[in-house]
């Protein structure tokens, strides 16, 4: 029988607290008698949950004892005979049982706490990765502005206003167009155009002696991510337009919707 051990397994504390099966309590006191180093474990660790009790203990005021000695004292009947106090039997509760519970209950607690704490930890770190990664969108959206508005200073780059028709009169949207390269390199900046439905999509046309050249389509929502819209080459123009068309449709060569926008060289 390894001594040590046994009192090493915890067995000392779950007698003491109330927590060991009945073939687990009658083992224990029955070692107690073969080993003294079995007592003495089991009576230091009684000693410090009662140390430590006493140390959280409140001092009742002196008031209450003296009432608790006027309450205990024995009545007299009218016939002045003293009556006998009865003796009332006491059942004595394991504090221990009420330790281990209140234990229990804060190391269930602890654990939600923690649980808790964790939780709220990856939840945090999750809304932090969210947050840096539409931080690193948005500054490269805004380096590719700052780039698109270096070309604007660009030498030789045409501007053109195209105003809006009386099919949107508030519309308004400018074209940059490189006129000194050799690839005529267009780009649309818009500035303000009707959000349409989702089945139709603007698109961009190069006029020359009358006749549309088709410079592409494009998105509404661009305008949130580019300051300038690269658009297709044009080597001539004349003016600069642009129509509402049918998403999809089959020939994008010829125009088929309405002008919102239109301006001249």
């Amino acid at each position: 029988m390894n001594v040590k051990e046994y009192i090493q397994s915890g067995i000392v504390e779950s007698y003491v607290l109330g927590l060991a099966t009945d073939a687990e309590r009658q083992e224990f006191e029955r070692m107690c008698v073969d080993y003294p180093e079995i007592t003495a474990a089991r009576d230091s660790f009684e000693r410090s949950l009662e140390e430590q009790l006493l140390q959280d203990a409140v001092v009742p005021p002196a008031f209450l004892k003296e009432r608790i000695f006027e309450t205990l004292k024995p009545s007299v009947k009218e016939d002045g005979f003293q009556q006998k106090l009865e003796e009332t039997p006491v059942r004595r509760m394991n504090v221990w049982k009420w330790i281990a519970a209140a234990s229990l209950i804060l190391l269930a607690g602890a654990a939600f706490w923690a649980y808790s704490t964790n939780e709220k930890y990856n939840d945090l770190s999750a809304k932090q990765a969210a947050i840096q990664e539409q931080l690193a969108q948005k500054n490269n959206e805004l380096a590719t502005m700052k780039a698109d508005a270096q070309m604007l200073y660009k030498p030789g780059m045409k501007m053109v206003s195209l105003k809006g028709t009386q099919e949107a009169p508030q519309a308004y949207t400018t074209v940059y167009w490189d006129t000194t390269g050799a690839s005529k390199d267009v780009y649309l900046m818009i500035n303000n155009l009707p959000q349409p439905p989702s089945e139709k999509q603007y698109q961009l046309w190069a006029l020359l002696d009358g006749q549309p050249i088709d410079l592409g389509v494009f998105d509404y929502d661009v305008r949130e991510k580019r300051l300038l819209v690269r658009m297709k080459n044009v080597q001539n123009a004349q003016a600069f337009a642009i129509t509402l068309e049918r998403r999809g449709r089959p020939n994008q060569e010829k125009p088929e919707g309405q002008i919102y926008v239109v301006g001249n060289l």
